[in-house]
C-alpha cells in the first residue's frame, strides 16, 4: 500500500510537469543540454519566464536562444528540437 501511494504521488507530479512545460520543451531536453556540457541552469536558458506553461506558450516567450532553436527545428524540418543544435548557436552564451 505504501508503494502504491508513492507511485500515485510520483505520477501526479510527473503529470503536472507535463502540463507546466511549453510545447516542445521537456525536462529531458534540459537534462540533455546539461549532460552535453552546456551551461543550462534552468528553463531560462531558452525561455524568458522561469516556469513556462504549456497552455500559455507563445514563441515570444522564448529568449534569443529559444527562438534560434525553434528556427532550427523549422529549417531542418524536424519533428522535435535536438539539444545537439545548441552547439551551433553563435549568439550570446
Amino acid at each position: 500500500m505504501k508503494y502504491g501511494k508513492i507511485a500515485i504521488s510520483a505520477s501526479l507530479i510527473l503529470a503536472s510537469l507535463g502540463i507546466a512545460l511549453p510545447a516542445g520543451a521537456t525536462p529531458q531536453l534540459f537534462m540533455q543540454a546539461r549532460s552535453g556540457g552546456l551551461p543550462a541552469q534552468n528553463c531560462q536558458y531558452c525561455h524568458v519566464s522561469t516556469m513556462p506553461k504549456k497552455d500559455e506558450f507563445k514563441p515570444d516567450d522564448l529568449n534569443d536562444r529559444g527562438k534560434w532553436l525553434l528556427g532550427e527545428k523549422d529549417k531542418q524540418h524536424a519533428g522535435e528540437i535536438k539539444t545537439d543544435w545548441l552547439k551551433n548557436y553563435t549568439g550570446a552564451k
